[in-house]
């Protein structure tokens, strides 16, 4: 009897002991746990800090980066007027005669001031829209004449391109409440953009539908297309994709974008209340649409 008492306090001591020394394992190791939980906290904490003081650094970079933007694109109008003025002066021959290889020098010269002025109102007025500041004169307009004005704009463009400018809006759609200007911007913009990239003997074809509570414009050509890739980021400004430029299909003599007409799309139509989409197949053509409340 006495035996098994003292085996009984024998095997109570031996398990006491073993809880002691769990307990200790078990408090060593929450020690540890909390120390890597407080490292961790300490660590997120830091890297929050520093992506906060880089994105305060992006925002104010992007801001000066919009200041400049805006200054010079100010201080380039009044040059390019100049230049643009001695051009057609020269060319109607107001300082005298030109031979046929000076004559063109300044036609070249007046292309490229042209151009030069596009670029510049381009910048304006995307700096106007991302700081806010556009604002839009909306009145009900009749969505065929608008259409018509701007392909009618564009017709010569269109048959020095080599390429057919047709639309196909009837008549009796509802009228949109736009910015009757910018809404031209904007199809002024896909239509020129369709017929840099679509090939001689190709088409563009400008189409309107009336849905629920919008118009749907959409602008079709049978150019390049727009490559899978090159689409999320396709009316994001300063992109150009490939495919014009001499790629399979597509019309790589003309001149060449400025990476802004999309962009300057995207945000007139969502400063309308309406989205812009694109749908796209390499090698067959591309698809513009966008929607504008009634």
């Amino acid at each position: 009897m006495k035996a098994e008492i003292s085996n009984l306090i024998a095997e109570n001591e031996r398990l006491r002991s073993e809880r002691d020394l769990l307990r200790r394992r078990l408090a060593e190791v929450e020690g540890d746990f909390l120390r890597t939980v407080d490292d961790a906290q300490r660590e997120v904490i830091a890297t929050n800090e520093a992506l906060a003081r880089a994105n305060s650094r992006l925002h104010e970079l992007d801001r000066m980066k919009d200041a400049f933007l805006s200054l010079i694109t100010h201080e380039l109008r009044t040059p390019l007027t100049v230049i643009a003025g001695i051009a057609e002066m020269l060319e109607a021959g107001v300082y005298g005669g030109l031979t046929v290889e000076q004559a063109g020098h300044v036609r070249q010269v007046a292309a490229q001031a042209a151009r030069l002025h596009r670029l510049v109102n381009d910048l304006l007025d995307l700096s106007k829209m991302e700081a806010g500041m556009m604002r839009l004169r909306r009145e009900p307009l009749d969505p065929r004449s608008l259409v018509e004005a701007v392909t009618a704009q564009l017709a010569t463009v269109a048959a020095q391109a080599g390429v057919a400018l047709t639309h196909e809006v009837g008549h009796g759609l509802p009228e949109v409440n736009c910015d009757g200007q910018r809404v031209e911007q904007v199809l002024t913009n896909l239509i020129s953009n369709a017929l840099r990239f679509t090939p001689r003997g190709g088409r563009v074809t400008v189409s309107a539908e009336a849905l629920p509570n919008a118009v749907r414009f959409t602008v079709a050509d049978t150019g390049c297309g727009v490559a899978p890739e090159d689409r999320a980021r396709i009316f994001d400004k300063f992109v150009q994709v490939a495919g014009g430029a001499g790629g399979a299909g597509g019309a790589g003599d003309r001149a060449p974008g400025t990476g802004l007409g999309l962009a300057i799309v995207r945000h007139l139509v969502e400063l309308h209340g309406g989205a812009a989409v694109l749908a796209s197949e390499v090698g067959r053509g591309s698809r513009f649409s966008f929607t504008l409340p009634r």
